[in-house]
């Protein structure tokens, strides 16, 4: 035997067992047990008993886990006031005195593999964490006089990972604001352990009141609109969950922060490297970016690699395990709890003439386990398109060249991120700026760093930008405790009186949405000339009042704005450095922004929100209230005078309720609430973008406050990061 030599490199590491993980699952069980697995609501840095209860149980196998209360009002109330009574304070410290529970929490709660969850998942939430807490204590530009909004609720709609939940509370404590989580059962343990570990009281810890967190079923949001103390409200989770969740609310907030999340779509082009493209695309199926795990993977391959590409993705598909999270080895855990099963959706997709192949991977008992699946051969019409596909479904599609490659990625709904692989410099960059998404990757995946952009989705912003979805800024005064949202109550969100009719606003958004988007691939110059032209004519109008005179003023200031810098945006963009290369941050036009100036209290001075978003190349739909629609409809004429495309703005006549929600039922890619009216909830699951502009023209006769103006580029445009992949030193 000895003359046989010793065994071969891979036969050694085929028979070597993993070791026992760090910590594994007993640091989780540890703290349940401690709790005697029935854990209250944690409010003001302690434990706070409710009535009734929910169960949390194990992702993997079913087993309850523990119990937590189901959260009534008078649980709400005293949440709201110890987060009203909170300091503000640095959190990363505890967390890393507690990494081990959380994991470990994670992985048994929600089924992201340990080793997935006690690494990238919990390095990255730090890293979300310490960011934009050491931005605000060096003073980001741009954002002198900021101050917290106070309270800010975070509503979860689902299953999620604790790097999404850090995503969210790095920047709201950044800002010096308390948080107010409302999870539900199957997402309640992550943060009632994080709440505790930021809460405890001593001169180590962060005071409490930090993070409260009440647990209970999603009619609990509705009682938050009886405190006038929570001053903002963001959500989590994937859009369509959130639309459900809030869909009909009527509670309304000062500050509303989008749904972020969806589906990443994968472009393999002819010149890639199609073993590196297989691999990265089969270990994100296994383990999806953290940042947005629930809508699942799609992949654009061009004809010619089509077939080598199938056959690498199911060799890799084959060699996942499936099993327990708290086991090291494992690539693949089990379903999200709450997440819809992928069945049904894959046999719609053979049933219409899809081929699936399903890897021969043992699957362990308990039926929330799927195998890795790969999707070919769909019809373009295929639910498994039209939907987030949840599990680790990959779906294939081939495309003829790139330019096919970005329009069906552009078509697909739900799109978060993309990737793309090209060994061919010139064509990757090419494709990766004509995709419309807001983080793309070059020849990887999964790169995820605070600084670089996190997730290019409907409502993200890298870096320190992130702060001011949870700050009030100087020009802004601090809320009313009116009655706004008791006016909401007893009105049917879908339908409200004087709005325009539902064709009109339909017709007028898609026509937007094309002739802007030929209006925003305009060079600066093109644009200037436009807005020049339109102010010219303005000023020969016979109506010279003071409306058409600032107007003016407002056309020839952003005109020279577009002309300096050839259509760019003169804030936001930056070269980072991060793990794996560097992130190119630019920012794209938002593309149709629906304008609800009609209202109780339409903005005196909305109108001059106009040429910003003209200049930045967006597409305009303007509802105005009877006295503006006579000077909105002479600015449009002087516009299309100038040559401004047809359709790419739009004025329509609206009444004294406000037309918000007519507007965000036809879906424009960004609202500004102008009428008076605060924002209903449920425009949080429908629109990325939500502002009502305040105070940041300046009152009758006023100059625009300090700042007003960088903020109005960034409120006119979105971020887009280009991961570009580049070698050590």
């Amino acid at each position: 035997m000895a003359a046989l030599g010793p065994p071969p490199v891979p036969e050694i590491f085929g028979t070597m067992e993993e070791g026992p993980g760090a910590g594994g699952g007993n640091a989780g069980e540890v703290w349940l047990e401690t709790h005697g697995r029935a854990l209250g609501h944690f409010v003001g840095g302690r434990w706070l008993p409710g009535r009734g209860t929910l169960e949390c149980r194990e992702a993997a196998t079913g087993r309850l886990l523990a119990t937590v209360p189901r959260g009534d009002e008078a649980a709400l109330a005293v949440a709201v006031a110890a987060a009203a009574a909170a300091a503000p304070c640095p959190l990363a410290v505890a967390l890393e005195r507690g990494s081990l529970a959380l994991g470990a929490v994670a992985a048994l709660a929600g089924g992201r593999p340990l080793a997935q969850a006690l690494g990238p998942d919990l390095d990255l939430g730090l890293r979300l964490l310490r960011a934009p807490a050491g931005g605000a204590r060096l003073g980001p530009p741009g954002m002198e006089g900021w101050a917290p909004l106070g309270v800010v609720a975070i509503l979860m709609s689902g299953s999620c990972s604790l790097s999404a939940l850090l995503w969210k509370l790095g920047p709201l404590l950044a800002m010096g604001n308390a948080a107010l989580v409302l999870p539900p059962a199957e997402a309640a343990l992550p943060p009632l352990l994080l709440a505790e570990l930021s809460g405890g009281g001593s001169p180590a810890l962060p005071p409490p009141g930090l993070i409260n967190v009440v647990t209970g079923t999603p009619e609990l949001r509705r009682a938050l609109r009886h405190h006038p103390a929570v001053t903002g409200v963001t959500v989590l989770g994937p859009r369509e969950e959130v639309q459900e969740l809030l869909g009909g609310s009527p509670c309304w907030a000062p500050r509303l922060g989008g749904a972020r999340g969806g589906r990443v779509v994968a472009i393999v082009l002819d010149s890639a490297d199609l073993d590196s493209a297989a691999a990265a695309i089969g270990g994100a199926l296994g383990t999806p970016p953290a940042l947005f795990p629930w809508g699942g993977l799609m992949v654009l391959a061009q004809e010619g690699v089509v077939a080598p590409l199938e056959r690498r993705l199911r060799a890799r598909l084959g060699g996942l395990k499936v099993g327990d999270p708290l086991d090291p080895g494992t690539n693949v855990g089990p379903l999200p709890p709450g997440a819809p099963h992928p069945q049904g959706l894959v046999q719609a997709a053979r049933e219409e003439g899809a081929e699936v192949f399903q890897a021969p991977v043992p699957l362990p008992p308990g039926g929330r386990f799927y195998p890795p699946t790969l999707i070919t051969g769909v019809a373009p019409t295929s639910r498994c398109l039209r939907e987030m596909v949840p599990g680790p479904v990959l779906v294939l599609l081939p495309v003829r060249s790139p330019l096919e490659a970005v329009a069906v990625a552009s078509g697909l709904p739900h799109g978060a991120a993309a990737a793309l692989w090209a060994q061919d410099v010139t064509s990757a960059l090419d494709t990766a700026e004509r995709l419309p998404h807001g983080l793309v990757w070059v020849n990887a995946i999964n790169l995820l760093d605070p600084m670089g952009g996190c997730a290019g989705g409907a409502g993200d912003a890298p870096g320190l930008e992130a702060l001011r979805e949870f700050g009030r800024p100087p020009w802004d005064p601090p809320p009313s405790s009116g009655d706004a949202g008791d006016a909401a109550e007893d009105e049917e969100p879908n339908s409200v009186p004087g709005d325009p009719a539902g064709a009109d606003v339909a017709a007028a958004v898609e026509g937007a949405r094309s002739r802007g988007l030929g209006w925003g691939r305009l060079g600066g110059a093109a644009r200037a000339r436009v807005l020049r032209g339109a102010a010219a004519a303005l000023g020969d109008d016979d109506s010279d009042d003071d409306t058409s005179g600032r107007l003016r003023e407002e056309l020839q200031r952003w005109a020279e704005r577009a002309e300096l810098g050839g259509g760019a945006v003169q804030v936001g963009g930056a070269v980072q450095e991060v793990p794996g290369g560097r992130a190119l941050v630019t920012r794209r036009p938002l593309g149709v922004v629906g304008v609800a100036w009609s209202g109780p209290r339409p903005l005196p001075r909305a109108l001059e929100l106009l040429p910003p978003a003209l200049a930045l190349g967006n597409g305009l739909v303007l509802v105005a209230p009877p006295k503006g629609l006579g000077p909105a409809l002479r600015l449009r004429q002087a516009l299309v005078a100038a040559g401004l495309p047809e359709g790419a703005l739009a004025v329509l006549p609206g009444g004294p309720r406000g037309a918000g929600v007519t507007l965000a039922r036809h879906r424009p890619d960004a609202l500004w609430l102008c009428g008076g009216a605060e924002p209903p909830w449920a425009l949080a699951g429908t629109v990325p973008h939500v502002w009502v502009p305040g105070g940041i023209l300046g009152g009758p006769g006023q100059e625009r406050p300090p700042g007003a103006e960088q903020e109005l580029e960034l409120r006119c445009t979105r971020p887009h990061c280009l991961w570009v992949p580049a070698g050590g030193p």
